[in-house]
């Protein structure tokens, strides 16, 4: 993370004044939405990939992303794959259904103990992860940990009291990204200042963010 520090990369661009102009329901899939977005705010495409450890900032100097390859070992990504057979058979269940898996309460309902598995088998990885964050992002980690501590003493869910102990992430939200190409679209409920964490697992040598 220090290499990436140190390799800092600034990109033409205010990303605070490009959220404010955005929609609460902007999905990023309507074409002439998008069209007109590029217009008013053109960007010169950089054809050069980003293939070092680097800190991604905008014209003003606010942090974009963290690109770190190869920062997660071998041996972390096999983990992290084995810890994942305790939900593939609620993935394979969202990949072939008609119905969006978001919504689809059976499984959910049977995910509850697999979920648990998953959460008691890989709490070092997810501790890494949050590790990582508070270096990143220092204030984003204290006001996640914040919150699963206040919510821990409030809450009066029992389903929540039991899940919150086994939680080692300080994010409050996990998915599992398992398709080989993902469409565009934006996180509506979140911040400039927030920032998503994605690990990739498996060490594809054609893995391409745009």
């Amino acid at each position: 993370m220090v290499k990436a520090y140190q390799n800092q990369r600034t990109f033409p661009i205010d990303i605070r004044h490009i959220a404010k102009a955005l929609g609460s329901n902007e999905t990023g899939t309507k074409e002439a939405r998008e069209k007109a977005l590029e217009e008013r705010f053109p960007v010169e495409k950089d054809e050069e990939l980003v293939c070092e450890l680097t800190l991604l900032l905008d014209q003003t100097g606010v942090i974009m992303a963290w690109h770190l390859p190869g920062v997660l070992s071998e041996e972390f990504q096999r983990d992290c794959v084995r810890n994942l057979e305790f939900l593939f058979p609620d993935i394979s269940r969202s990949i072939t259904s008609s119905r969006s898996w978001r919504t689809q309460e059976d499984i959910f309902m049977e995910f509850q103990i697999r979920g648990a598995q998953w959460l008691q088998a890989g709490p070092l990885q997810n501790v890494i992860l949050s590790a990582t964050l508070m270096v990143m992002h220092p204030d984003l980690y204290v006001l996640g940990r914040e919150t699963f501590l206040k919510l821990a003493s409030s809450t009066q869910d029992e389903d929540m009291q039991q899940i919150i102990p086994e939680w080692s992430m300080v994010y409050s939200v996990v998915l599992v990204i398992v398709n080989q190409a993902t469409p565009l679209h934006r996180d509506l409920s979140c911040q400039v200042q927030w920032l998503d964490m994605l690990a990739t697992i498996g060490g594809d040598p054609n893995l391409h963010i745009e």
